[in-house]
């Protein structure tokens, strides 16, 4: 089977030809379609207020509690006006803010991808901006006493996006495979056709057994200028003949006497 799939390409090597070309621009079009993204992160630490610290404490050691305020702000962020206000900036940027899973804290880890670099870290600063902004105004809300406000730090921002290709790779390869199939379907396909038609064209031609050969012992054709005399049907010999046969009675008589008298 794989052999006859390879001599019909072969056959066809045109239509191979003709594939790989369009082959090449469904590649090009997957390229342009799907341009490489680049992705920014960085990490946001809850710290606790002052009455929570104590005078001359440290806040590292008070982290403890301040897990609900992060979900608090991550779900802020989830929300469809936090969205909203991210496409008015940016409509090819996707961002997502979560906690942290790597750290037992409040840790707050945000994500950020764009079509270039600089709009991927410009809408992380967006967002570095936002994330204490919307913190203070939970509390504002809740009139919380200012010793107690938590506030937030920045402890990882990339300072450079990084490239990634992989959806662009995976659509490159998914395209050109593709249109290898199509052109190796499209190659067999046609080579199956001309196949069958050229096997009917040679059927309905006579084979050399049924060619009439002609018969030498034939009588050869008259020269040129000669009137060939016509034969008499068999049909027509029995009334030829009854026709030479018959004669006349009196004829019969005149004959009977003259033999009578040459006796006599």
């Amino acid at each position: 089977m794989v052999l006859d799939v390879v001599k019909a390409l072969g056959r066809r090597w045109y239509v191979v030809v003709l594939g790989l070309f369009l082959s090449l621009g469904l590649a090009a079009g997957a390229y342009n379609l799907t341009p490489p993204e680049y992705n920014a992160r960085a990490l946001v630490l809850l710290l606790p207020g002052a009455n929570a610290v104590g005078v001359g404490g440290n806040p590292f050691l008070a982290l403890s509690g301040l897990e609900q305020p992060a979900s608090i702000v991550v779900a802020y962020f989830s929300s469809e006006s936090a969205r909203a206000e991210i496409e008015r900036r940016s409509p090819t940027a996707e961002y997502e803010v979560v906690l942290d899973e790597s750290t037992r804290g409040p840790v707050i880890a945000v994500d950020v991808t764009d079509q270039s670099p600089g709009a991927a870290l410009s809408t992380l600063d967006f967002l570095l901006t936002r994330i204490p902004e919307e913190l203070a105004r939970l509390q504002g809300e809740v009139d919380a006493p200012a010793p107690s406000v938590i506030t937030s730090m920045p402890i990882a921002v990339d300072d450079e996006a990084t490239r990634d290709s992989s959806d662009t790779i995976r659509n490159v390869i998914a395209a050109g495979v593709v249109g290898i199939v199509f052109t190796g379907f499209v190659a067999f396909a046609i080579d199956g056709l001309l196949l069958r038609r050229r096997m009917r064209r040679n059927s309905s031609e006579p084979a050399p057994s049924d060619v009439d050969i002609p018969n030498e012992s034939a009588e050869p054709p008259p020269p040129k200028g000669h009137r060939r005399r016509r034969r008499p049907k068999a049909t027509e010999a029995p009334e030829a003949a009854d026709e030479q046969i018959e004669e006349p009675e009196g004829s019969v008589t005149a004959a009977v006497e003259v033999r009578a008298g040459r006796n006599s």
